[in-house]
């Protein structure tokens, strides 16, 4: 296997009276084919700078301890190949690395202690706030199909590796919100049939910082090694909410009025949607934004059957089918409307 020496620049840094200090410096390291990330920071820990640190433990992604920030997204160490990042790899979703160079941080959204290694309680405590296990109340059931189990499967395979909180939008605008890993395995208990409390649980994640304060970028889809799909969680939390009567929140309405314009005008009537998600406070509140927008010329028609939009008619069928056929979020096995799998 043929030998090259690739360019590590590592985000490191420490904590100098009580505030973060943090520097660039770049490593030398011999790679072949077979050579990870987690193996080129092991190789430079054994033979150049031994206090550099990283946290890492079953060199397997199954334990999510190597999470780092490579080459502008959030992965797993263990799991990226030094040559995937050099040359890049369309089928990950990689792009090739900038003058050779491979560069490495800690992940974000989380307090750095030392180097590459983050404070993860935060992290966990969100995900201790949901109460992480099944509970019993009157909405349990005893019988666990199949498809049941599938939907808890699929989020079952988080490792915690907190990719995707590192890669989420949203925290950074609010770091009060839960997350995608947490509302994930918060998913996890809303759709266990065992589950007694489904009702109240849907109450809870539908409250600020919430299901409804995920900004649907998919940044978590892609940043997750093990294909949990956070985002699909999130939204099919959001159905299971207004399916149990959940709507007393903007999330719910302006989802509700959203489907509403589309199915009647085939258009977003956006003035009316604001007033009807927020309400007349609500829609006063954000008046200078509207300004704004109206000098650039960006306000709307308020006025949508002024116009006409192509095969509305099919528009309305889809809507119709949608109706008389509803898509059950936890399992699609049986859907026989649009969007069965």
């Amino acid at each position: 296997m043929q030998e090259q020496t690739v360019t590590f620049r590592i985000l490191r840094g420490t904590i100098v009276n009580d505030k973060l200090v943090q520097r660039t410096q770049d490593f030398e390291v011999p790679c072949d084919a077979t050579t990870t990330v987690l193996h080129a920071l092991e190789w430079i820990k054994g033979e150049i700078d031994g206090t550099l640190t990283f946290r890492r433990s079953c060199r397997a992604s199954i334990c999510g301890s190597c999470g780092m920030y490579i080459n502008g997204r959030s992965r797993l160490a263990c799991k990226t190949k030094v040559n995937d990042i050099l040359a890049g790899n369309v089928a990950k979703n990689i792009a090739p690395a900038k003058d050779g160079v491979i560069e490495v941080g800690p992940q974000r959204n989380q307090p750095v202690l030392k180097d590459l290694v983050v404070d993860i309680e935060p992290f966990y405590a969100k995900v201790k706030t949901l109460d992480p296990f099944v509970q019993d109340g009157p909405e349990k059931d005893e019988h666990v199909t199949k498809d049941s189990f599938s939907q808890v499967n699929m989020v079952s395979n988080c490792i915690m590796c907190g990719a995707c909180y590192s890669d989420c939008t949203a925290m950074v605008e609010n770091p009060d919100f839960f997350g995608p890993a947490a509302l994930a395995k918060a998913y996890r208990f809303v759709a266990d049939p065992r589950e007694g409390n489904k009702t109240e649980r849907l109450k809870e994640l539908s409250e600020k910082n919430g299901i409804w304060d995920c900004t649907r970028c998919n940044m978590c889809i892609d940043a997750c090694p093990k294909g949990v799909a956070p985002m699909e969680a999130i939204v099919k939390l959001r159905s299971l909410a207004m399916e149990a009567g959940i709507t007393d929140n903007r999330g719910a309405k302006h989802a509700m009025v959203f489907k509403d314009d589309i199915a009647t005008w085939g258009v977003l009537n956006e003035p009316f949607m604001l007033l009807k998600t927020a309400g007349v406070v609500g829609a006063l509140g954000q008046l200078g934004n509207a300004l704004n927008l109206a000098k650039v010329g960006k306000i709307p028609n308020p006025f949508p059957f002024d116009h006409k939009v192509d095969k509305l008619d099919e528009v309305k069928a889809i809507y119709r089918e949608l109706q008389e056929n509803p898509i059950d979020v936890r399992t699609r096995s049986d859907d026989s409307g649009p969007g069965a799998g």
